[in-house]
């Protein structure tokens, strides 16, 4: 099966091959693209390993097995640069030239961490590791044997493509003397073997073969990194490959799929709702500025999923004036409905048509099954009116769930009024739930959606916190009041909205409790225009909260010598006085110096510097993905790298 390519390595020297020693490191250059990253697993054990060693051939497993590898990369790297040089693919193609994207990029970034100077050093000069490049080696002359393959297609058609004696020419030069032939060996350039494989291209299914096998050595060669590495590996690829074109997104949700990338499926799918989306959200205010009459309430003959307030079978009450959230069962099923209201609806007023479209888009999103993305959010089944302004999320329990059973929140758990050092969740436990939060905010921030209510507090009229809080949990299954750290969800989606340039949406009114968790140019009447890295910040609070096991706006009576936060809530820059100059330090101590600087770097205002003026980025699109990449090496990576 696939190793019949292993027991080929002998025809590897064929006249038609191009050699790999004729290729240098040197000489490669990093591929570019406007998409970007991968997942499946095929290597299921050492067994296979073993087959490899034996079916390669003995000359290479000589001393410069590592300079053998160096070059065979580069030429497989090389390869996949002339099948991505046809810039002009059919229509019907187009998925296959971003199916080459993903596994070329996986295959450099793959290379960029395993083949580094540090890396050979480690692997090279221990002399029980030469099996470990032979095994690179192994791999890389299969996927070269996969586009040797590929080139008896082109025999074929009658196309032979021919490599001369390299002689001193260069890798440039070599490579450009390529000789295509069908009566005679008339030399042409690089680019003529552009058009021929054009012309390969319309056996389709010996396309989707050969991408399909180089996906398959992507896997392996992943196989050989750790955990940790695959997973932020594959954030990388879903960062780079993020994309608000919805023509490139509905390739790219192709070419996972031909691939099997869940990830990047589900990513392309979610992302291409709110592109589209957002491009049917049409004001409807008139040109005077009176406010438009909203038949917001009457249900859209388009709409999937509206539910009636009647479908649900209400545990009490299902709305009032100070409660946010409700329970209820739908068909047997418990839901928890979270209500979408804000204090300033002006602008679900004026825009009623627009404030619909984003309540069904947002539903659409998080009715998907996001599982493949590790995004810690339940299952929305749909939405329910209150009033015009008033809209609901339902949400289906966990399954377990016995229906009507309350969630507990995250700031319940840490503003127990009986705390004891028992009560505090052990490290490990800290860490994971770090972990996972951390990923939710980042993979909604990469699917192109501001939350804007990360943790945020609701205050009633007696000056005591009301529910809810934005993280929930539920008991573990059997019991009843032991609650599963392992499995947050975050909710709160009641001023979220696209993250798109010159987006309007309502903003929350100033209230002490709320802005601690807000970024301090988002308080206020007239706060600036809400950017990604005020959800960072709020994300910080957030791990802040979990690292020390207590609520920010709880100083500790102990300390009578720091500031309470009683006096400076409303202070926008309360947490740089007084929460980033004493206790955010001895989160080392509790949870390490690495979580520690996690938390600093969203609080520490460094992400804001990457959307100010003084940096200078192509395109919007360019400053985002730079943005998510320095959240996920500063905080993602950071976090899941933390354990007890």
């Amino acid at each position: 099966m696939r190793l019949f390519y292993l027991h080929s390595l002998s025809d590897f020297r064929c006249k038609r091959r191009i050699n790999p020693s004729q290729y240098s490191q040197a000489t490669r250059k990093p591929f570019k693209s406007s998409l970007d990253e991968p997942l499946p697993l095929h290597i299921q054990d050492q067994t296979l390993t073993l087959k490899i060693l034996r079916a390669m051939d003995p000359a290479s497993l000589g001393i410069g097995v590592v300079s053998a590898v160096l070059q065979t990369y580069t030429a497989v790297t090389s390869a996949y640069d002339v099948y991505l040089s046809v810039r002009d693919f059919p229509s019907t193609y187009r998925e296959l030239r971003t199916a080459f994207m993903v596994e070329r990029y996986r295959l450099e970034q793959w290379g960029d961490q395993m083949l580094s100077g540090v890396q050979q050093k480690t692997v090279q000069q221990p002399q029980h590791n030469m099996a470990v490049w032979k095994l690179f080696q192994a791999v890389f002359d299969a996927m070269w044997a996969a586009f040797q393959e590929s080139n008896k297609t082109l025999e074929d058609y009658g196309h032979i493509v021919g490599v001369p004696e390299s002689g001193d020419m260069s890798d440039l030069e070599l490579l450009e003397s390529m000789q295509l032939s069908v009566t005679s060996p008339k030399k042409r350039s690089i680019l003529g073997l552009a058009r021929t494989i054009k012309f390969v291209l319309r056996d389709k299914k010996k396309m989707e073969a050969l991408v399909r096998e180089l996906c398959y050595w992507n896997d392996s060669l992943d196989k050989m990194t750790s955990r940790l590495e695959q997973e932020s590996a594959r954030r990388r690829l879903r960062v780079r490959f993020s994309t608000g074109n919805v023509d490139e997104l509905q390739q790219l949700q192709a070419a996972a799929a031909l691939l099997r990338h869940q990830d990047l499926e589900k990513m392309a799918s979610a992302r291409t709702v709110i592109e589209k989306g957002y491009s049917n959200e049409i004001p409807s205010q008139p040109p005077d500025g009176r406010i438009a009459q909203s038949d917001a309430t009457v249900p859209s003959a388009e709409s999937d999923f509206r539910l009636e307030m009647n479908q649900l079978d209400w545990h009490g009450l299902p709305f009032m004036t100070d409660q946010l959230r409700a329970t209820a069962t739908y068909r047997g099923e418990g839901i928890i409905v979270d209500w979408r209201l804000c204090r300033d609806d002006t602008w679900r007023r004026q825009n009623p048509k627009a404030f619909r479209q984003r309540t069904e888009n947002l539903t659409r999103v998080l009715n998907s099954d996001l599982r493949a993305l590790d995004v810690a959010v339940l299952h929305c089944i749909g939405y329910l009116d209150q009033s015009s302004t008033v809209t609901g999320y339902a949400f289906k329990a966990p399954p377990g769930v016995t229906p009507g059973q309350k969630p507990i929140t995250l700031h319940q758990l840490l503003t127990k009024p009986t705390m004891k050092s028992s009560d505090v969740p052990d490290l490990g436990d800290r860490f994971e739930l770090a972990k996972v939060l951390a990923n939710t905010v980042f993979e909604i921030l990469n699917i192109g959606w501001l939350h804007k209510n990360i943790q945020a507090a609701e205050e009633d009229d007696d000056l005591t916190p009301a529910e809810p809080k934005n993280v929930l949990f539920w008991p573990k299954k059997g019991t009843r009041d032991e609650w599963d750290l392992s499995k947050p969800y975050l909710v709160g989606f009641d001023i979220s909205r696209p993250n798109q340039p010159g987006e309007m949406s309502e903003k929350p009114l100033a209230d002490p409790d709320d802005d601690i968790y807000r970024h301090p140019n988002y308080r206020a009447a007239h706060s600036h225009p809400f950017l990604p890295s005020f959800d960072i910040y709020s994300l910080g609070i957030m791990l802040f909260e979990i690292g020390t096991w207590r609520n920010v706006g709880y100083q500790g009576a102990h300390r009578p010598s720091r500031p309470n936060l009683e006096t400076h809530k409303s202070d926008p820059h309360f947490i740089e006085k007084v929460v980033m100059n004493g206790p955010v330090m001895d989160l080392k101590r509790h949870m390490g110096a690495k979580y520690r600087n996690a938390v600093t770097a969203c609080l520490g205002g460094e992400f804001d510097a990457i959307w100010g003026s003084e940096r200078t980025f192509e395109s919007r699109e360019g400053r985002l993905k730079y943005f998510q990449a320095e959240v996920q090496r500063k905080v993602v990576d950071a976090i899941a790298i933390c354990s007890a």
